[in-house]
């Protein structure tokens, strides 16, 4: 049997430099494996767009089983227009579609969360509902270069420990970002060369969302002193990428699994809440920051509490977390 990576050099002269950059960072990272069952999340905007572009590409060499799920937040009175718009452009190239829409606005003053935190949450738990009910292994969103200067930067203001500055990682769980070697200036000369359709999300321009303030008003002021500001960042979360593999042999000697509930020993060290929030990403969570894991793990024997629908108890040295069931999609 000809060996996947080699069929694939012997093609690469057929990829463009986009392509060959997002094909080597899934080989370096060993985000997929052949014949994977992707699930990508497509909102249709030029960057989930282009991911599933290059995907469907090389799906062709890899044998990917891929599926789309988008998820409508009724956010804006464009919405529907964009699912149908996506739900068309799979029915052309033949790739299951999957679609769910949730009330983001009534969830979060429900759950006293910000809307942009609300929408992901809902938009991870429809993701997961349908990679566990159609027995998809993967999940993959169009995270890019960008994205992750943008990310890095939010969450270092907001309080984080050293994993969190590694910002997105290239495999994350079940979650993949195939995509984070390439600038957000690559993916629009991608879409323009080759008239890649894509729908445009008049919400990014917003300011009154905090990541969007990052992108339009901080990340423009780093070009300005350096130019490759995006790449070196990536250098340094690579960094940190290889310091999470040291954490997960850690995370390994300390944290049992039994049915959603985890027992996590703690140690009274610098690791404790590097492996807490380990145990948040394993199961497609928006992690405590650092400040909210120290209150967690100095919690006195008996304490309890709640982030989402993981619930932690403190006994003695150690922490229990129960992944209560999933909210419906």
């Amino acid at each position: 049997m000809i060996d996947f990576y080699l069929l694939a050099a012997q093609v690469m002269i057929k990829l463009s430099e986009t392509e060959r950059k997002v094909f080597q960072f899934i080989k370096d990272y060993e985000i997929f494996k052949k014949c994977d069952k992707i699930l990508i999340g497509v909102s249709g905007g030029k960057d989930s767009m282009t991911l599933l572009t290059i995907m469907y590409k090389l799906s062709k060499l890899s044998g990917y089983q891929l599926g789309v799920a988008h998820f409508n937040h009724k956010l804006r009175k464009e919405s529907d227009e964009e699912q149908k718009f996506v739900r068309d452009y799979c029915l052309g190239l033949s790739v299951p579609f999957f679609a769910s829409e949730g009330d983001v606005v009534g969830y979060c003053s429900e759950n006293k969360k910000t809307i942009e935190t609300g929408a992901r949450e809902l938009r991870y738990e429809f993701l997961y509902e349908i990679l566990r009910k159609y027995g998809y292994n993967k999940i993959a969103t169009a995270h890019h270069a960008s994205d992750l200067a943008e990310t890095v930067i939010y969450r270092l203001s907001r309080g984080t420990g050293i994993i969190g500055m590694g910002g997105l990682g290239p495999v994350n769980g079940k979650v993949t970002h195939p995509m984070l070697t390439v600038t957000l200036k690559e993916i629009m000369d991608y879409v323009t060369i080759n008239n890649v359709k894509h729908v445009n999300d008049s919400s990014n321009e917003d300011k009154k969302y905090v990541r969007n303030a990052i992108r339009l008003d901080i990340l423009p002021a780093l070009e300005n002193i350096n130019s490759k500001y995006d790449e070196n960042i990536l250098r340094f979360c690579q960094i940190v990428w290889s310091y999470k593999e040291q954490i997960e042999k850690i995370y390994d000697e300390r944290v049992s699994e039994t049915d959603e509930v985890y027992e996590f020993k703690l140690m009274s060290d610098f690791f404790d809440s590097e492996v807490l929030r380990m145990i948040f990403l394993k199961n497609g969570k928006y992690p405590p920051n650092y400040e909210e894991s120290c209150k967690i793990i100095s919690m006195k024997n008996g304490g309890r509490r709640k982030f989402g629908n993981i619930v932690i108890k403190r006994k003695k040295d150690s922490l229990t977390l129960q992944v209560m069931k999933q909210r419906e999609a």
